[in-house]
């Protein structure tokens, strides 16, 4: 399969591919640099805005032009137009050390963000869901690293992992209250050195996942075994999502942070944005409802 670079930006920590349909654009972030960036499809010119502070999660907000971001102590509302970045809501602003991590809107435009311990030392992460009055409610606690926030095509199944265990779950989910329950393994990387990041699901049901240190996508089927196996030229992708003409493109986001001098001269492009064809097309993500 051909893999081509989509942005050659060599991000610190790439990451939070988000399609946005309605302006034909692949919008990500870098967190350690505080970047936002923008690749227009039709012209693939890459636009860059430096934000006042971390961004880990970057969606598109209901009938407007304006980016929703999760960043470190608050949620800001990103105008386009003027690049002002605006606090619309505190974000674990009393918790310091922590920073959001991976986030997705679910089918219904509510906003699910993962917390994590930005030195990686503490399980004290939580997996809120905020919903568009901007009230928050506590999903999950005890985390590590949230990943792979996704739910699959019917609706009936929330799928989410924890990098540093090395597992993604799947839940029951409920679209219309956004409840989940009857947690289970969907897929286990202990014992290879992989880490589960960040996934987007096809429109066969199918969950792509960026696996860190795996120099790898993978495709689970439903039940959770592996269909496919896509080798990429660098170890640590760290997110997918399906964009372009009619959702036919993959692209992922990847990360240089971490890695030695030695491992970084192995892979000129890590930090890139990769873009394949898998000959499957992707759902369209669903912007925060207001």
């Amino acid at each position: 399969m051909k893999i081509e670079i989509a942005a050659d930006v060599t991000n610190i920590l790439g990451e939070s591919p988000f399609w946005d349909e309605v302006s034909g654009a692949l919008w990500w972030v870098d967190i350690k640099q505080c970047r936002l960036y923008r690749r227009r499809e039709e012209t693939a010119v890459v636009d860059m805005w430096t934000l006042p502070r971390a961004a880990t999660v970057v969606t598109s907000i209901q009938d407007s032009k304006d980016m929703l971001l999760a960043c470190t102590g608050a949620l800001m509302r990103f105008n386009v137009d003027s690049g002002e970045c605006v606090e619309v809501s505190p974000f674990e602003a009393d918790l310091v050390g922590n920073r959001p991590n991976d986030g997705k809107c679910d089918p219904q435009g509510r906003l699910w963000v993962g917390s994590m311990d930005d030195a990686e030392e503490h399980n004290n992460g939580t997996l809120y869901r905020i919903d568009k009055d901007l009230s928050v409610t506590s999903v999950l606690g005890g985390l590590g690293i949230p990943n792979t926030l996704e739910w699959s095509a019917d609706r009936k199944i929330f799928y989410f992992a924890d990098s540093r265990q090395q597992t993604i779950w799947a839940f029951d989910y409920d679209n219309s209250t956004g409840a989940i329950e009857n947690r289970r393994v969907f897929a286990s990387l202990k014992g290879t050195g992989f880490y589960p990041d960040g996934s987007a699901i096809d429109a066969e049901g199918f969950l792509w996942n960026a696996q860190w240190n795996g120099w790898r996508v993978v495709r689970y089927a439903p039940d959770g075994s592996i269909d496919r196996v896509v080798d990429l030229p660098v170890a640590c992708p760290t997110s997918c999502m399906f964009g372009g003409d009619n959702l036919q493109t993959l692209f992922v986001t990847s990360a240089r942070v971490g890695q030695s001098e030695a491992a970084l001269a192995r892979q000129p492009h890590a930090g890139d944005v990769f873009m394949l064809a898998p000959g499957v097309k992707g759902l369209r993500q669903t912007a925060f409802q207001t």
